[in-house]
């Protein structure tokens, strides 16, 4: 029995279900005419284009069409109470070993002019190895949501309430006085 080999686009449904699993809203874009289309994910917080290629020549030449064409949309933008962390994740199925191929990786990475991007080489076929590209944006959404619910000026407060020298109802009185106004410059 022959296994089957998954498609491209197995690998941005696999990628956008653990993203959807996660709390994003996915679909599928056109975001570049005569390109196939990105998986877009989003919650309030992250905006995430994905993009697989068979070969790296593939990924380089639709990069930087894919990268303006996404920076271009988020700039038009109306004025929103919406703030994304904008991130491109593209993902190539074969592995590099030309020189040229890690030197044309490293200036796609460092070059954040106009998007963040994240790519990855040498997936073959397996899609669980997106799993491991998909953990930082699941692990940033989770501490998001986790620091959402915490007061840091009460757990500050507790923390400088265990230290028996200091007074705690001073310490009542300047996280009341600091919610206030913002700041302790005049206390």
């Amino acid at each position: 029995m022959s296994e089957i080999t998954p498609s491209n686009e197995n690998f941005k449904g696999y990628f956008a279900t653990k993203l959807k699993e996660a709390g994003y809203d996915t679909r599928t874009w056109e975001l570049v005419q005569g390109l196939a289309p990105v998986v877009l994910a989003e919650n309030p917080y992250y905006l995430i284009a994905f993009q697989v290629f068979n070969v790296w020549t593939e990924l380089v030449d639709a990069a930087g069409r894919i990268e303006l064409a996404l920076s271009d949309i988020i700039s038009r933008q109306k004025a929103t109470d919406k703030v994304w962390d904008a991130y491109l994740v593209l993902v190539c199925r074969t592995e590099l070993h030309k020189i040229e191929d890690f030197n044309q990786l490293s200036n796609l990475t460092y070059n954040t002019r106009h998007t963040r991007k994240i790519v990855h080489t040498g997936l073959g076929d397996q899609l669980t190895r997106l799993d491991e590209i998909a953990k930082p944006f699941i692990s940033l959404t989770k501490a998001r949501s986790t620091a959402k619910g915490r007061d840091p000026l009460r757990i500050l407060g507790e923390k400088m309430i265990e230290d028996e020298a200091i007074d705690h109802a001073e310490v009542e009185k300047l996280i009341s006085i600091f919610r206030e106004r913002g700041d302790l410059a005049s206390v």
